[in-house]
């Protein structure tokens, strides 16, 4: 019988990824669709 041994490389870890949330870059009436299409569809389900 062979014995087999298993390692965890930490070189193997994947960073996290930093996400920009910000919208300040988009045009203001952008921020304005996504909130109608948002309340658009909280009336369809009611």
């Amino acid at each position: 019988m062979q014995n087999q041994q298993t390692h965890l490389n930490a070189e193997n870890a994947t960073e996290a990824t930093v996400f920009d949330y910000s919208n300040e870059s988009l045009p203001r009436d952008f921020d304005i669709r996504i909130e109608v299409a948002e309340q658009r569809e909280i009336l369809e389900q009611a």
